[in-house]
């Protein structure tokens, strides 16, 4: 009977054999089954299960349960019942390694099939009926265990209409889910009457005990605090009153790290400086109390760039790192600042050696200034150069380098070992071979590189190299008037003219020196003469040849 003052009826019918008893049946109770049954037909082997008025007048409920091949059955009293009407059953189904029996849920059941498939063998079905009787119920629920002076929320799942909480110290409250304070250590019995004047039992009532411990101490984290760098790192304070057992700092306001290095110690160091929201408790005999502070870091890790070195033409970048957006910035001296400022990237082109300052204000009040130094030059980059007298060359000539500027500067010319000395401003290099002449040049601010190649000329002392024309006119017209030698790199000469009769009548040892077509003081008539031309070249090479030259009227 539940507490509506119904009556609940649970059997089963099946055939089982004549060693199992007398044949029984579920066959023939077709017409009692109700409207809404959950099953209302059978194969005459099922479980029959039904509610009654209190005086069996009339049957409120009835329905059949059970799987339509193998014979369900019940071994003994595996049938419970309790007063909110509900039914706990357990049925012995399946027999034959079938899986005939109704699952609910479906999906969700433990198992959905008889998993005992070998031979004739049954499995366990366990199921539960609720035929959601008009009760109130009272349900609800709280921490087991509290602090002395902390709110306790209390929990209500109950379907009344009203209800008393009886918490156990005296006080009561009528709110559906109240918060209770309370003031002394020890266990209280909290008890829960719910209510529903419409419902069969009118009311129901629940007890749990609620454990009271010591109250949490009093915390307090340090004050909101701007921290203005450069800051590497900062430390969280935190005070309490009473005996705090244990500390924890913590990033979060789950604590799910530990910030501080011990729970004796109440600070903790932050590292690296950066803003946000700290979390402290403090607990004793397992009662905490928590606080928080927020920490804003404005320019951690503000930097200027380092000193500079620019040579007298050139700018420098000055920068700036780590400012907080927003800020406002400023660079001094303003007039040497080419482009950006303003920015944390400013182009500067001074004349000469100057600091320069960064002076940078944050959104938050903080202020900050650093300089660099950039040095300048007295040496213009754009004028270091090299040069060398004679950039062709045959093999063993002597050339003469020089770089500019010559004065006030260091010199280093590579290859060191090929000139006469490496650390001056114009040396000399005997050349054998192509070679590119490379100076560094610096005046320990601005350091500039420049290079000449000096090639070495592959040396032909012979024709076409060497060659006498074949005419000339020295007519003082101005034009084509003495007869030259011509060639590179002739160190010897003998060059001899002679008329049609073998008479000498011009002889020369120098290049520059060449017959202008007299004899004895005299113009020779227009006429062909033969020429001997014998000479020595740079690199030791002899050459002989003759020819005919005419002399043009």
């Amino acid at each position: 009977m539940d507490y509506c003052d119904k009556l609940y009826v649970s059997g089963w019918g099946s055939n089982l054999g004549p060693n199992y008893g007398p044949p029984l049946t579920t066959n023939g109770l077709e017409s009692t089954i109700t409207p809404g049954a959950i099953q209302s037909t059978t194969d005459g082997g099922d479980l029959y299960l039904a509610v009654y008025e209190v005086d069996m007048s009339a049957i409120t409920y009835a329905t059949f349960f059970g799987g339509n091949q193998s014979n369900d059955h019940v071994d003994g009293g595996t049938s419970r019942f309790d007063r909110r009407g509900r039914v706990y059953q357990s049925v012995c189904t399946g027999c034959g390694g079938l899986s005939d029996f109704p699952i609910e849920p479906d999906p969700g059941a433990v198992s959905p099939t008889n998993n005992a498939v070998t031979g004739n063998r049954c499995n366990n079905a366990v199921f539960k009926i609720d035929f959601d009787a008009p009760l109130v119920v009272a349900a609800a629920d709280a921490p087991d265990t509290v602090c002395a002076d902390a709110p306790v929320q209390f929990s209500n799942y109950s379907n009344g209409v009203s209800y008393l909480w009886e918490f156990g110290d005296g006080d009561s409250s009528t709110l559906t889910a109240p918060q209770h304070t309370y003031q002394s250590t020890g266990n209280f019995i909290v008890t829960l009457t719910a209510f529903d004047p419409a419902s069969c039992n009118g009311e129901d009532q629940i007890s749990f005990t609620v454990t009271v411990l010591g109250a949490a101490p009093a915390l307090e984290a340090m004050n909101d605090t701007l921290y203005c760098g450069p800051l590497a790192s900062f430390t969280l304070t935190a005070s309490g009153t009473g005996d705090v057992n244990a500390w924890q700092w913590s990033s979060n306001a789950d604590f799910s790290d530990m910030l501080n290095s011990s729970p004796s110690d109440s600070t903790a160091l932050i590292q690296p400086a950066v803003s946000g929201t700290w979390y402290v408790q403090g607990s004793t005999s397992g009662c905490a109390r928590v606080d928080s502070v927020v920490i804003e870091v404005s320019l951690a890790n503000i930097a200027i760039s380092p000193d500079q070195e620019i040579c007298a033409d050139e700018t420098a970048q000055l920068q700036l790192s780590g400012v907080d957006p927003g800020s406002t910035i400023v660079w001094t001296p303003s007039s040497e600042v080419i482009a950006g400022q303003g920015t944390a990237i400013a182009t500067v082109g001074p004349d000469e050696t100057l600091v320069f300052q960064a002076d940078v204000t944050t959104p938050a009040g903080c202020t900050w200034t650093g300089t660099s130094t950039v040095f300048v030059s007295l040496v213009n980059g754009s004028e270091v150069t090299v040069t060398v007298d004679q950039p062709i060359v045959v093999a063993g000539t002597t050339v003469q380098l020089l770089a500019q500027p010559s004065t006030g500067v260091t010199y280093s010319w590579l290859p060191a070992d090929g000139v006469s000395d490496p650390d001056i401003a114009n040396p000399t290099a005997v050349v054998n071979v192509t070679t590119w002449f490379v100076a560094t040049v610096s005046d320990g601010i601005c350091t500039k590189i420049d290079s000449v190649l000096v090639t070495v000329y592959e040396l032909n002392c012979s024709d076409p190299d060497i060659y006498v024309p074949n005419a000339f006119s020295p007519n003082a017209d101005g034009s084509n008037e003495v007869l030259f030698v011509r060639g590179r790199f002739i160190t010897e000469m003998d060059f001899k003219v002679f008329d049609r009769w073998g008479e000498l009548v011009f002889q020369s040892g120098d290049p520059a020196i060449g017959w202008d077509g007299t004899y004895n003081g005299k113009p020779v008539d227009p006429a062909v003469f033969v020429w001997h031309l014998r000479v020595v070249c740079a690199d030791g090479q002899t050459y002989f040849n003759k020819g005919n030259v005419t002399v043009l009227p």
